[in-house]
């Protein structure tokens, strides 16, 4: 069986960024990867329905 997930390359985000994401993540009971991929989807369904 095969995942159709990826790996993009890694992002460099400032140290102020990352602790809100992190923040954020442990307020949703979540990884902040999960919190970058919703909102990347929800950014790209907003822009490309224009």
């Amino acid at each position: 069986m095969t995942s159709d997930r990826t790996t993009l390359p890694p992002v460099r985000v400032e140290t102020e960024l990352k602790d809100r994401l992190r923040r954020y993540a442990e307020s949703q009971e979540r990884d902040v990867s999960w919190v970058i991929r919703k909102a990347i989807e929800e950014y790209l369904n907003r822009h490309e329905k224009g």
